[in-house]
């Protein structure tokens, strides 16, 4: 051990003078009053804790996905292998986006199109119906006055 720091983080005093902020560069703080440098530092490693949390939240929901593809590749692989028809849906909508998830050997497998309840759209046709029977009431009673 030659006592040499090769970090790539130099250092006056107790606090470093300079911080990476990709592989290849750093930012010099030397200029800074020890104060400052302090708090930036303070600020810096609180942003990467941040990070840190944010890429782990995220690599929660990619494995969580990857899971569940394989559990639905497994289920639908083996009910077509035993020569049933199968489509099956799935929807999420994590920190990395929404997925929608068609597999199967059906004709609406094969469409690769949700309905609108399998895409979460709320169905308005019976809403329609009943708005449309009111009305046709309401005329009715108007004409028969």
């Amino acid at each position: 051990m030659s006592g040499q720091d090769n970090s790539p983080v130099k250092k006056v005093g107790n606090l470093p003078t300079s911080v990476p902020i990709s592989a290849t560069t750093s930012v010099d703080l030397s200029w800074m009053p020890e104060a400052q440098r302090a708090q930036l530092l303070t600020e810096y490693a609180r942003g990467a804790l941040d990070i840190g949390r944010k890429a782990q939240e995220l690599q929660v929901d990619v494995d969580v996905l990857r899971d569940t593809l394989g559990n639905l590749t497994e289920t639908t692989r083996r009910v077509a292998a035993d020569g049933n028809s199968v489509t099956i849906t799935h929807t999420q909508t994590t920190s990395v986006g929404r997925t929608e998830i068609i597999m199967g050997n059906t004709d609406n497998a094969r469409a690769g199109k949700l309905s609108k309840s399998q895409a979460g759209e709320k169905d308005w046709t019976p809403a329609y119906v009943i708005a449309v029977i009111v009305a046709i009431v309401l005329i009715v009673k108007a004409i028969a006055h």
